[in-house]
């Protein structure tokens, strides 16, 4: 009886955070419906506006990726999005100023969200998943966030936003997090600035006709990917090992 009580406390608590997850994906995809029906998904109709604005562009663009990523964090590449908008919106300025303001929304929409996390989620979160459990998840982000966490800013598949109020709401230590975002988003913000440079014009809006291009760029990507996982594995093994140690 009591394990029958317990299962349906557990699948009840599954619920609530299936529940809850759908509703924020549901409000987020129904916010990119309606800037979609406004066009303000549509890069090169950003781009005219931004420029529109002349010296007021920078701050706009910053203000921009602000806003929009907190209606839209939960949704994977929104990050992305934006710092292809500032290689369109910015394309008369030298590449490392391009990089120097994508960096700069980079960091402080990840403050935003961090402590947008921090301050307002933390108590729903210990309300869906109950105390324990909420204790239970921020210590194992506190200790496996130092791992995965950076592994995830790398990887364009990841919602990274919506990570970082993640672990402002589990109570990861914030300078901890900040120096996570400013080297491991930063790089990934790197990766796509002078990454899109570096690929063929004819591969990126993709009116190249030879296969090999796409197979290489492919190839190139999934190897990344690996790379990176692989690392990120290792390293996992060896910091718990380490903890366990110290214990």
């Amino acid at each position: 009886m009591k394990i029958i009580l317990k299962a349906r406390e557990t699948l009840r608590k599954y619920l609530k955070v299936i529940i809850v997850l759908l509703v924020v994906a549901a409000i987020s995809i129904g916010l990119f419906l309606i800037l979609k029906h406004f066009g303000l998904t549509d890069i090169n109709l950003l781009r005219g506006w931004i420029k529109s604005t002349g010296p007021w562009g920078i701050l706009v663009y910053i203000l921009l990726r602000i806003v929009c990523t907190v209606f839209l964090s939960f949704m994977p590449a929104t990050s992305m999005i934006f710092d292809l908008l500032s290689l369109a919106a910015f394309d008369y300025l030298n590449p490392f100023l391009i990089y120097l303001i994508c960096f700069t929304s980079v960091v402080l929409t990840s403050i935003c969200m961090d402590l947008l996390g921090r301050y307002g989620g933390a108590k729903l979160a210990a309300k869906i998943l109950g105390k324990e459990e909420y204790e239970e998840a921020s210590r194992l982000v506190q200790e496996k966030g130092l791992v995965y966490v950076p592994i995830m800013y790398l990887l364009p598949i990841f919602p990274d936003d919506a990570i970082c109020m993640i672990c402002g709401t589990s109570k990861m230590n914030f300078f901890v997090h900040l120096i996570e975002i400013i080297l491991f988003r930063g790089v990934a913000c790197f990766t796509v600035i002078f990454g899109v440079q570096i690929i063929p014009p004819e591969i990126t809006s993709f009116t190249s006709k030879d296969p090999m291009d796409y197979i290489r760029v492919l190839t190139f990507i999934i190897a990344y990917l690996i790379l990176i996982l692989v690392f990120a594995r290792s390293l996992d093994k060896y910091l718990s090992k380490k903890f366990k140690k110290d214990k």
